[in-house]
């Protein structure tokens, strides 16, 4: 069984665009790691900022998830693709799965980085850290997946 035409869209887009958005990321946390050094040395860091370079990186993942979930919907190609169940289901399953493989393999990597950087190895911390980014990365999920299928329900309607 070849991949859903919807699926085929989204990976392509994330292959062209992720080095872009990545370095976008790590621009958008370079003010937040020079806010924490004083000529060249490391201050303590609370929670709070950990969390706020954190949240960058959510952030974005956020914005690009968007962006490609409209690039597939506004594809010339997609709206006889969206009425098609098998389709879009694909297309939902692999959005899911690209958030969390976001999570677990650069968001989560970047903050735990983030951390060590400035010395902090707190178990505890990083557990904490790993629930946050978890509970926004499955608000993310909801988001992009009522998008797709209210875009499946405006396909069906016009195709009756």
């Amino acid at each position: 069984m070849s991949a859903s035409r919807l699926v085929e869209l989204a990976r392509a887009y994330i292959e062209r665009e992720q080095p872009r958005r990545r370095e976008q990321a790590e621009a958008r946390v370079l003010p937040v790691r020079k806010r924490l050094t004083v000529e060249g040395e490391f201050r303590l860091v609370h929670p709070g900022v950990l969390w706020e370079a954190c949240q960058v990186w959510l952030e974005e993942t956020q914005r690009f998830g968007h962006d490609i979930v409209n690039h597939v919907l506004q594809h010339p190609e997609a709206q006889a693709h969206l009425a098609r169940t098998d389709e879009v289901e694909s297309f939902r399953r692999f959005v899911a799965e690209w958030l969390a493989r976001e999570l677990r393999e650069y968001i989560m990597p970047s903050c735990v980085g983030f951390m060590r950087e400035r010395g902090i190895q707190v178990e505890q911390e990083v557990r904490i850290l790993q629930h946050r980014a978890e509970m926004r990365i499955a608000q993310i999920t909801k988001e992009l997946l009522a998008k797709i299928y209210l875009a499946m329900r405006r396909a069906s309607a016009a195709v009756s």
